[in-house]
């Protein structure tokens, strides 16, 4: 029986001396058994634990107990306080108890009363608005501090997505893909809410499937701290790009080989100048050789004349002759 009521004693220290305390994470417990005990109990992370702070010796005074119930703590005294009861006869002695929480001592006590009543049972009332508001204001004060911190890392925490925003939009600019040269490279920039980033990065054809590429960009102004975290000011990235299903010839000529054809042409054309003005040389020589094909037709044509003259002479002096 005595166990049995044990147990059911220490059950009913979750009621705790004070409903509403300066501290609302903090309370004080009785285990008002065979053992008295007195428990302050903390709230860690949703996590309660109940720590003892003494043990009133019962032996050493006449086996007394508390009444159950008339017990309260005084928080400007910062003691707490109990009716002692007879242990044989379980009368109230009309004597009281004090534990001073600050020195970690008892000490037996008369509280004088003009209760009508010759052994009075003091049951604690709770009183505590006081506490309450006290508890409230500071409340108040912690969430005025927190809303503040709150607003703060929302700010921080909006010039960070505004940075991460410009970090991106830097690293978008930089090439992906290596289309003329072996290797590419090239810097970006990128603005957003006020926040300004650069970039730099390079993209490398490893073969006509496969390309690489990597690259950073750096956010002016530093990172940015929200109270759970940080948002950095700098940025990483690589990534390659492989191209699946057949290949098809472009349809542009690269930079290179129009480099190549204007060349081709321009020899062309060279060539085209030195024809030309070989074949305005030939066609000079061949105009030369054609005048002086006529010139000596013009004179084979007066030898002949001459020839036919000489001829017809010739006859006559013949047949002159034979006259």
């Amino acid at each position: 029986m005595k166990k049995l009521f044990s147990c059911l004693i220490l059950s009913l220290i979750g009621m705790p001396f004070v409903s509403n305390t300066a501290k609302a994470d903090k309370n004080y417990f009785i285990n008002n058994g065979e053992i008295i005990e007195i428990f302050e109990s903390s709230v860690s992370d949703s996590v309660t634990t109940f720590t003892k702070l003494t043990t009133f010796d019962r032996a050493s005074n006449n086996n007394a107990f508390f009444d159950n119930g008339s017990y309260w703590y005084d928080q400007s005294l910062n003691k707490l306080f109990f009716q002692e009861k007879d242990g044989s006869t379980f009368a109230a002695t009309g004597r009281h108890w004090e534990y001073d929480l600050n020195t970690d001592t008892w000490s037996a006590i008369t509280i004088s009363s003009d209760s009508s009543d010759s052994v009075p049972y003091y049951g604690s009332i709770s009183s505590s608005y006081s506490d309450v508001i006290s508890t409230n204001t500071s409340n108040i004060s912690t969430n005025t501090s927190n809303i503040s911190t709150n607003t703060s890392n929302i700010k921080a925490l909006g010039e960070g997505v505004a940075g991460s925003t410009a970090l991106t939009a830097a690293l978008t600019a930089l090439p992906q893909t290596a289309k003329e040269s072996k290797l590419s490279c090239g810097v970006g920039t990128g603005a957003y809410s006020s926040r300004y980033a650069v970039g730099f990065g390079c993209a490398s054809k490893v073969n006509e499937r496969v390309d690489i590429n990597a690259g950073g960009s750096y956010v002016f102004g530093g990172s940015k701290s929200y109270g759970g975290g940080t948002l950095d000011s700098g940025v990483v990235k690589a990534g390659f790009v492989f191209k699946l299903g057949e290949l098809s010839k472009p349809t542009q000529i690269s930079f290179n080989d129009k480099k190549i054809i204007d060349k081709k042409l321009s020899t062309l054309e060279e060539n085209n100048k030195n024809l030309n003005a070989e074949l305005k040389l030939s066609k000079a020589k061949n105009d030369e050789i054609i005048s002086q094909n006529q010139k000596l037709l013009a004179r084979l044509e007066k030898l002949e004349n001459i020839a036919l003259k000489f001829q017809s002479s010739s006859e006559m002096i013949s047949i002159a002759t034979k006259d």
